[in-house]
């Protein structure tokens, strides 16, 4: 979470507009963004001029603001850093042959997971979380992998502030029921959702480790699997937790 002591009043109204635009991912009026940051829209207006001055926010012929081109080049800055993507995109290809579903990378950002980058393999209903998307760490294998490696106050922290509403009514909604499980996914070095995000799927995801042995990212299969006990999702399971040492070996890490 921003750091409210730190902030810069103007800069972080600005960037609320942003992320209500990002949220809706469609344009949206000036009493929309002023209902859904909470500004009256004289202030709204003054920054969205500014933001379309700098080509953050542009606005359509009808009226309404939309996110401006140059965030998608600011977006295409930051992905030509995430070397990470080209070196794991052979590795997602394999696993999702090889899993019979879709593979995923993810990273922790916040109090969300963001998918980085993602590949669908084989035939027939293919899931697979859109790039760019936030996920809830509670109810999604990645989310609860990554939480697993972060202390238990910073974990607990994190789940708290961002709530954790019941997706599905497998969904654990309760913190310490959660945490207390994280052991059991450290211990065998992966994480399983089991319908907790979207009924009828079910995912595991495993840790990457960068050349410094910390866990940076999440890298995982989802599907529409039978059950977690089938033949098909322990080979799933296999098959990702050899995909990450495979892709964290290729970043650099030297296990101890």
């Amino acid at each position: 979470m921003p750091n409210e002591k730190n902030q810069v009043h103007s800069v972080a109204k600005a960037m609320e507009l942003i992320e209500a635009l990002l949220r809706r991912r469609a344009p949206m009026t000036l009493q929309e963004l002023s209902a859904a940051v909470g500004y009256p829209k004289s202030t709204v207006h003054g920054l969205l001029s500014t933001l379309r001055e700098y080509g953050m926010v542009a606005q359509n012929p009808d009226g309404r603001y939309a996110l401006g081109l140059r965030l998608f080049e600011c977006g295409c800055a930051v992905s030509a850093q995430w070397d990470v993507s080209k070196v794991a995109r052979p590795y997602l290809e394999q696993l999702s042959d090889r899993a019979a579903g879709s593979a995923f990378l993810s990273l922790l950002e916040g109090d969300h997971v963001i998918s980085i980058d993602q590949c669908t393999g084989g035939a027939g209903v293919q899931v697979v979380p859109e790039v760019g998307s936030r996920l809830p760490l509670h109810a999604t294998a990645q989310g609860k992998l990554l939480v697993s490696h972060l202390s238990r106050g910073e974990a607990r922290k994190r789940l708290l502030t961002v709530g954790m509403p019941p997706y599905t009514p497998h969904t654990i909604t309760e913190v310490d029921s959660l945490l207390d499980g994280m052991q059991w996914v450290r211990e065998r070095g992966y994480a399983v959702e089991d319908g907790e995000y979207k009924i009828g799927l079910r995912a595991v995801a495993a840790p990457v480790y960068d050349g410094m042995g910390e866990v940076r990212y999440a890298v995982g299969v989802v599907g529409l699997f039978r059950r977690v006990q089938t033949e098909e999702f322990q080979v799933a399971i296999a098959e990702t937790v050899r995909t990450a040492q495979a892709l964290s070996a290729a970043l650099g890490y030297t296990k101890l």
